[in-house]
């Protein structure tokens, strides 16, 4: 078999191939991302359909628990319940009270005529504010009266009525119950030594109140 000869100055190279392979990766890598591309985009599409109806199963399912609660008949507390939840609800607000601004507003309006022994507040029905108990020793039953009128003009005060009065050997023991709202801008109140004194503002106290307050 006789040699070849190239006699060409440059050897001959088939560069179709390359070409050829190139276009084919070039394809490849367009079919690919369009895959690609439809894949993603029903993924998305997917989720959105699913968020959808998950959102509207939760409508539904709200309104039918609210047409269940409007069908469903008024609650009704048995009477021992009920009265445990209100003593539950005095706890809280004998824990919330403003004693602090209770004692400064009662040292400002008790004479040394009068000693109070109990003061027990609780919750008022129908007006604003607390009602307050108070019960105590006057010396005279003028005394009593007076403390009750004083009260009833205070600002903080209001419907003021004595509801017991005896005498002993101390003097007149009296029992009070007045109204007191707490939310009521305090006024100076004049002190012995001349000086204006504002009352303290509310206070979370729930610490009992000694006998004897004057």
């Amino acid at each position: 078999m006789m040699p070849s000869t190239n006699l060409a100055l440059r050897p001959f190279r088939n560069e179709r191939v390359p070409w050829l392979l190139t276009g084919i990766l070039l394809l490849m890598a367009l079919v690919l991302s369009f895959l690609h591309g439809r894949l993603l985009s029903r993924l998305i599409s997917g989720d959105e359909a699913n968020i959808v109806r998950a959102v509207r199963q939760d409508e539904a399912r709200i309104a039918e628990l609210e047409d269940g609660i409007a069908r469903e008949p008024p609650l009704r507390v048995e009477p021992a319940e009920l009265a445990r939840l209100r003593a539950y609800k005095e706890l809280v607000d004998r824990r919330v009270f403003p004693w602090r601004r209770l004692l400064a507003e009662l040292e400002g309006t008790l004479s040394d005529d009068v000693r109070l022994n109990r003061i027990s507040p609780s919750t008022a029905r129908g007006v604003r504010g607390m009602l307050v108990e108070l019960a105590g020793v006057a010396r005279t039953k003028d005394a009593a009266f007076s403390l009750a009128e004083t009260l009833d003009a205070s600002p903080v005060f209001s419907n003021a009525s004595l509801r017991s009065l005896s005498d002993t050997e101390e003097g007149t023991e009296f029992g009070l119950e007045v109204i007191f709202d707490p939310l009521t801008p305090a006024a100076s109140v004049e002190t012995s030594g001349g000086r204006p004194a504002t009352p303290p503002g509310p206070a979370s106290s729930p610490s009992p109140v000694p006998g004897g307050a004057r």
